[in-house]
């Protein structure tokens, strides 16, 4: 039972590419352990059935802030912006008078490097991370809903925009010897200070190539650091009164774990590759694959997201290389747990946890080794759509998994409904609460999920049930028992004894896709 005798506040703890079974709270067999993110799991709700609707940042972070599909709010992949004017459910907690709306680290709804190559008339991003094209940022406030906010843009060491390279400069004017190890003096201007961190690393390491990279960002200047420690300076402006509003709505957005993978300080070295267990498929031949996954796992195809140069390939990947990069990926998700800790103790601390509700969820997985491949892509298997979502309500439910289809989408309405504002005909999703109140109940009896990918040439679309997952690619298909087969190993596409099942799951996805279009107003060039 829910019971919540005031308007709650929203603590919404965001990753980028965490894949559920590195958490223990889903997976308890492994070196790795989480105990700051498992206590959410709890003091309330594990969702063991929870997907992304896209497998890329942009697109379900767009998904997550407007409760519709990609296809609708437009942003289908990378590089392209969610236009200013956008419907979100941030707008909808800011204009109802009653919540301080914030975002502390990542927010990429903007791009905030190049575009996919495909566009010439790219639109201004106002998330860029390199200090050259700071200039473009006009500061537009409120930002998507958000009345406050501090950004940091990239991954690892490549991280920029102005927010993160000022904190970078206030942490080395009171403590001086965090800019040693780079070099940094308060004297060089910010495109240097910018370069100096973005270039801590040695390019001749021979884990380079498989995207593992010491550097030398000491922890205090890592982006994790960046987040953790503004969000618990917000909590504790807000616990002393600071806002004139009587609840608050806050992202604490990690960009780790993602590629490259590049823990800083202790934690680079805090798990070795020798204890890491592969996933059971990482040396599936593929020959029951798609074609297009067969093709890319015998050749090299840059996938998503990735630097030219710089990607393991999934045809010579060693066991040891792939438990070289899990090893890094561990010691970057044992730094966010410690930092959930640390915001987690400050709700308390500031006497704000009582009446908060606490979402953790990301944006996507990673393919993590699962069939060879890592990073992301047009690979529809469970580590990269699969993710994790908890969420703890003041007096709601505690200790309790829930087995209901959902996703990402499903995310904006629960939050509404939770603060008792009604849900707006244009979002997409379902309400969560049914289940919140009880976690047997059924909201979803499949998900979908929409992929473009412009670096492959590549349109996916994904219909998840309970038993089933279909994906058709513009030339083949995917079709798994994910009961019978949940490491997917076994693609049934082309056996005519399912032949009945793949049309009906066909059917559906066809009413799915087709019942979601709406007209979008774009305000950027493409």
């Amino acid at each position: 039972m829910i019971r919540i005798s005031q308007k709650p506040n929203f603590l919404v703890i965001l990753t980028d590419q965490q894949r559920l079974d590195h958490l223990s709270c889903y997976n308890n067999n492994m070196v790795l352990k989480t105990p700051n993110i498992d206590s959410i799991a709890k003091e309330g709700i594990k969702f063991t059935n929870f997907y992304c609707n896209n497998p890329i940042c942009m697109p379900n972070r767009s998904t997550i802030y407007t409760g519709q599909y990609p296809s609708v709010h437009g942003v289908t992949t990378n590089g392209r912006n969610l236009p200013q004017g956008s419907n979100t459910f941030v707008d909808i907690l800011l204009n109802s008078g009653i919540y301080h709306t914030a975002s502390f680290g990542k927010i990429h709804l903007n791009y905030f490097g190049a575009n996919s190559g495909r566009f010439q008339n790219a639109t201004k991003s106002q998330e860029f991370a390199h200090s050259r094209q700071y200039s473009n940022l006009t500061n537009y406030s409120p930002y998507f809903g958000l009345d406050e906010v501090k950004l940091v843009s990239g991954h690892g060491p490549l991280c920029g925009h102005p927010d993160y390279i000022n904190w970078v400069k206030k942490k080395i004017e009171r403590d001086p010897s965090l800019g040693k190890p780079l070099r940094i003096k308060l004297s060089n201007p910010d495109n240097m200070i910018q370069t100096k961190l973005n270039i801590s690393f040695n390019t001749a390491e021979s884990l380079v190539n498989l995207q593992v990279l010491k550097h030398k960002v000491p922890e205090e200047l890592y982006s994790t650091t960046f987040v953790k420690e503004n969000t618990i300076e917000f909590l504790e402006r807000f616990s002393k009164g600071t806002y004139p509003k009587e609840n608050f709505f806050v992202f604490c957005s990690f960009p780790d774990p993602h590629h490259p993978f590049s823990p800083p300080g202790k934690y680079f070295d805090m798990y070795r590759p020798e204890d890491v267990i592969l996933p059971k498929t990482f040396n599936d031949n593929h020959k029951n694959s798609t074609e297009f996954n067969r093709n890319h796992y015998n050749t090299t195809i840059a996938s998503e997201g990735t630097e030219k140069g710089i990607f393991p390939n999934p045809k010579d990947l060693t066991e040891e290389d792939a438990k070289s990069i899990i090893a890094a990926s561990y010691g970057m998700e044992k730094m966010i747990d410690d930092a959930v800790g640390e915001v987690l103790d400050a709700l308390t601390m500031f006497g704000l946890s009582k009446n908060t509700v606490i979402i953790f969820t990301t944006d996507h997985g990673d393919l993590g080794g699962d069939h060879r491949f890592f990073f992301k892509g047009p690979f529809l298997y469970q580590g990269l759509i699969k993710v994790p979502f908890l969420i703890k309500v003041p007096n709601g439910q505690t200790n309790k998994d829930c087995n209901t289809l959902a996703s990402s989408i499903d995310i904006p309405e629960t939050i509404l409904e939770l603060a008792g504002i009604p849900i707006p005909d244009f979002m997409q999703g379902k309400s969560l609460i049914p289940v919140l109140k009880n976690p047997e109940e059924t909201v979803e009896n499949d998900v979908l999920i929409e992929m473009d990918d412009d670096h492959n040439n590549e349109k996916t679309r994904t219909l998840v049930t309970d038993e089933w997952r279909i994906t058709i690619f513009s030339n083949h298909g995917d079709l798994y028992n994910l009961k019978e087969d949940p490491n997917e190993l076994n693609n049934l596409w082309h056996d005519n004894s399912f032949s009945d099942i793949k049309i009906d799951l066909l059917l559906k996805l066809f009413n799915k896709t087709s019942n979601i279009s709406k007209s979008v107003i774009r305000d950027c060039g493409f």
